[in-house]
């Protein structure tokens, strides 16, 4: 049997893939990177541009990974959250100082974080980037897998790691697809600017359709993603950005001023998915390709970058032990443990759509009750804090050294 040309495989070289090649950048690992769009440098930052909200935990990956310095110099700081429901009394304010950290997430423009990850992978001796290529058929024996591209590449490793966010067939022909639970609901996102400086302050505001959040951008902008039945969303999409702008001053509410200016917006549909089993025949989903959370949290490239961490441990145990990391008996042993902590995190985000869609006067007293109790609950705003940071439980090496720096 010829020896595998790599020892990983990564399909996929979006955010998550990227940071998985990165973090295993400084290592004896030979890693291929496949990936079907080309990495060209995006433009200069624009009013419109999309943003991700980073946890401190996934801060915390992003400096062992060393490209933190890079990053944090776009990154809108979050130094407080308030959390409201809509014509009613329940109001939750939680800061940092409930958990001593100097921010409790950030928001970053995707093309930053893309661009600094990118120049990283392009000066690392043992990293291969095939692009633009695409994965088209992959075989698997005891020992290697194959991955045979659309350019004709046969390409061999140890493993493979489907970090495409299941864009691909390749997935679904290992039996690797989510099981996906469309809500009735979409998001409407866009960038807007009020008159007053956001004094780092992000806003969860339930309304009656479903969450609405603003999150504190540069100067005086946020980023808006707005929870809407389809037929509001399309409605919304259709009007003027005068109208637009009244309409969310009306959901919101005056409290970060008077919006005044609004960018492009763009509609994304809402489902809730994770895959029963996230290995087959030597190939390991991560990110979307495994697991598709509503946004309410926050949770979701802040949950592949998560399984970017958790990977990273088990890669360096099984060089440590000298096992095969793509061994079906490997794999179950570290599938099952990440899908409980998964398990965990969709629970929880599906969960609060839940509470926070009824409808009824039962719940809605019991969420506001909730709320407020809360609020008035330092330990309850710390175990709440440390969850949705991602700095509860065990922690993989990455965040619990750079927590420790």
């Amino acid at each position: 049997m010829s020896k595998p040309h790599f020892d990983l495989i990564i399909v996929g070289g979006g955010l998550v893939g990227a940071s998985l090649a990165c973090a295993l950048c400084n290592t004896n690992l030979r890693i291929a990177v496949i990936e079907k769009h080309s990495f060209n440098d995006q433009s200069q930052p624009s009013f419109d541009e999309r943003t991700i909200a980073l946890t401190w935990a996934s801060r915390l990956i992003f400096e062992s990974l060393g490209v933190w310095k890079d990053i944090k110099t776009e990154a809108g700081a979050i130094k407080s959250i308030h959390i409201s429901d809509r014509g009613h009394f329940g109001t939750t304010r939680l800061n940092t100082a409930h958990v001593g950290t100097e921010a409790l997430g950030y928001v970053v423009p995707t093309r930053k974080i893309g661009a600094v990850l990118y120049d990283k992978l392009k000066r690392s001796a043992n990293i291969e980037i095939i692009c633009p290529d695409e994965v088209s058929d992959s075989k698997s024996s005891p020992s290697e897998i194959i991955c045979e591209t659309l350019n004709g590449r046969r390409i061999h490793g140890k493993i493979a790691i489907l970090a495409d966010g299941g864009r691909s067939d390749i997935g679904k022909q290992n039996n690797l697809f989510n099981d996906v639970e469309k809500y009735s609901q979409q998001a409407l996102v866009s960038i807007v600017e009020s008159d007053r400086i956001s004094e780092q302050t992000a806003y969860e505001r339930f309304t009656e359709h479903g969450p609405l959040a603003l999150l504190p951008m540069t100067g005086n902008r946020y980023a808006l993603a707005w929870t809407l039945p389809s037929i509001e969303a399309a409605r919304l999409m259709s009007s003027t950005d005068l109208e637009f702008l009244s309409e969310l001053q009306s959901a919101f509410g005056d409290r970060v001023g008077t919006f005044i200016r609004t960018g492009l917006r763009a509609v994304y549909p809402l489902s809730l998915g994770h895959l029963e089993k996230i290995h087959q025949n030597r190939m390991l989903a991560i990110g979307n390709a495994a697991h598709i959370v509503h946004p309410v949290a926050g949770q979701g490239f802040n949950l592949g970058l998560r399984d970017v961490a958790e990977f990273v441990d088990y890669m360096e145990s099984c060089v440590e032990l000298s096992e095969d990391p793509g061994e079906n008996i490997n794999l179950e042993k570290y599938s099952a443990q990440r899908q409980k902590q998964v398990n965990r995190v969709v629970r929880f985000t599906d969960g609060l759509i839940t509470m926070f869609t009824a409808d009824s006067h039962g719940v809605s007293l019991a969420r506001n009750i909730g709320l407020n109790a809360i609020d008035m609950s330092t330990r309850s705003k710390r175990f709440l804090l440390k969850k949705t940071m991602g700095i509860d439980g065990q922690l993989p090496r990455l965040i619990r050294e750079a927590c420790e720096a």
